[in-house]
């Protein structure tokens, strides 16, 4: 009940049946937005990275993952999308991700969408680059849950001016995106720039009330290209021993956010942060990178037992994020998903895109035997290879990929240990068929040296020279070197092997065929050299 009063807001009116019909799912939702929104502002929500490999390839990613259903699991009445996350509960595992500049796509901008995360009981990330400031958004919603997004600039004087304001406007934990040496290239912007309007500003960056640092001194004015404000500030020198500073300067969780490398996600857990966000940055950042789905699992695999790791990027269906749940993730967030439901009709839209993607998950949760997050398990998801090509993953069970899939985050003690066994039974079955393979090369092996052995020792019988110099027909030819008359076989004795061979009373005889031929073969180049 406590629950439901904090979160509890009065929705917007609802969209028209007109406009209701056809709007049935984030794709609808996406089309309206081609259909009625100016086109620069289209490439800005829907544009990625160079030639865009990075966006496709996060769809395609997601569409490759299959959902394995478990029948009669007695789910009951007991369903719950509930999640906790730095010690508050939320009320499904999707959160908005931060996106600048949202008032180009509604004048409300990151207020509605505020509004619309706190209808839903679910996380707002508010973007470094909003259209809205820190202290505009706290009091329009200040019982929305907020988390703040920002850079490490290269003046850390205005970092720090930027965390204290989000710890007064009573953020709950700091997002810092670390994928953004640069700002990425953009080829949509360059064949249409985004011009901003007179109204749309980075408003954490103006001079005057809001904008203003502690010390009362302004900060730098945000230009009209963003891109060129940002690469102004950004700093591709930074390291590790800059997370750390930002740890030591504030008591906000610190969450690294554009991790897509398992030794990364190794180092920010050893330093200390207190959770990860998978990501790409949407496709934004940089061409021909993972999905972030693809490299959950190692990720998950690494650290999954050691912080919160979460993901974005690719999330567009409740299915999705069914898959990223299963494989390991605590919480997915979606960015250019709200915008389109902002742009369509305000916080409305962005409450029903919140609401499609809820009842997706919801579906896809029961039909998949899962009454709640705890019974997503890494055995709900597979990689279509494995349906398609079983003996090729049993050959890569060895490898980060099979491991990573076997997420221990959301079972019960029950599961886990019939988890613990099929990994043992799987890597038992492994070693067994190793030993067996090794076995029958050895046999093979013996097989081959037995058979090469027993047809010499006849040639060498009658030949009477040493053993060893015609043991493999080939080996030892560089023992002929020069004196050809004392250790290759002149045609006399070819003739004279060739009469044992061929005795009756022979009982090598059915090898005389086959030890000839490398004997005359052997002879021949012995001769030439």
């Amino acid at each position: 009940m406590v629950f439901d009063q904090f979160f509890r807001a009065k929705r917007s009116p609802a969209l028209t049946e007109s406009l209701r019909c056809g709007l049935a799912s984030v794709a609808d939702y996406e089309r309206r937005v081609c259909e009625t929104v100016d086109g620069t502002v289209v490439d800005y929500c829907r544009g990625g990275a160079a030639s865009e490999r990075t966006v496709a390839q996060n769809r395609a990613a997601f569409d490759r993952l299959i959902i394995r259903p478990r029948c009669l699991q007695r789910i009951g009445g007991s369903r719950s999308l509930a999640v906790t996350s730095f010690g508050v509960s939320y009320r499904m595992p999707i959160g908005i991700a931060p996106v600048a500049l949202q008032c180009l796509a509604h004048p409300e901008g990151e207020k509605a969408m505020a509004k619309a995360a706190r209808t839903h009981g679910v996380p707002f990330v508010l973007s470094v680059l909003s259209s809205v400031s820190i202290e505009e958004l706290a009091e329009a919603v200040p019982r929305a849950p907020k988390w703040f997004q920002l850079y490490i600039f290269k003046d850390r004087e205005l970092t720090e001016c930027l965390v204290r304001r989000a710890e007064k406007a009573r953020f709950r934990a700091l997002v810092v995106s670390v994928d953004t040496p640069a700002p990425g290239l953009s080829r949509s912007e360059r064949r249409n720039p985004l011009t901003l309007p007179a109204k749309v500003t980075c408003a954490n960056f103006v001079p005057g009330g809001n904008g203003a640092n502690g010390n009362g001194k302004a900060s730098q004015p945000c230009s009209a290209s963003v891109l060129d404000y940002v690469r102004s500030q950004l700093d591709p020198s930074l390291g590790w021993d800059a997370i750390q500073w930002l740890m030591s300067i504030t008591t906000l969780p610190v969450i690294v956010k554009g991790i897509l490398n398992r030794a990364d996600a190794l180092i920010a857990a050893d330093i200390g942060v207190h959770g990860l966000i998978v990501s790409n940055s949407g496709g934004r950042q940089l061409d021909y990178a993972p999905a972030a789905i693809e490299v959950l699992p190692e990720i998950v695999h690494a650290v999954g037992n050691r912080l919160e790791v979460m993901l974005d990027s690719g999330v567009s269906q409740g299915t999705d994020a069914f898959k990223a749940l299963a494989i390991g993730a605590r919480m997915v967030f979606v960015g250019r998903v709200a915008v389109y439901g902002l742009a369509v009709n305000g916080q409305r839209g962005v409450e029903e895109v919140l609401d499609i993607l809820k009842t997706e998950l919801e579906s896809t949760m029961l039909n998949a035997g899962c009454g709640t997050l705890a019974d997503v398990t890494p055995q709900h998801v597979c990689h279509e290879v494995q349906l398609y090509y079983p003996s090729a993953v049993d050959r890569m069970r060895s490898s980060w990929r099979g491991d990573s899939f076997r997420s221990d985050r959301y079972r019960t003690r029950d599961r886990r240990s019939n988890a613990e066994t099929v990994d043992t039974d799987t890597i038992q079955d492994a070693e067994q068929d190793d030993v067996e393979q090794a076995g029958m090369r050895k046999i093979t092996e013996n097989a081959s040296e037995r058979g090469i052995t027993f047809q010499q020792r006849c040639i060498d019988t009658a030949l009477s020279v040493p053993r060893g110099i015609y043991r493999s027909n080939t080996n030892n030819l560089s023992k002929c070197n020069g004196n050809v008359a004392s250790a290759c076989p002149s045609d006399g004795n070819i003739r004279t092997a060739r009469t044992v061979i061929n005795r009756k009373d022979n009982p090598q005889r059915r090898f005389k065929s086959h030890s000839l031929q490398n004997l005359c073969a052997a002879s021949n180049e012995n001769c030439n050299n």
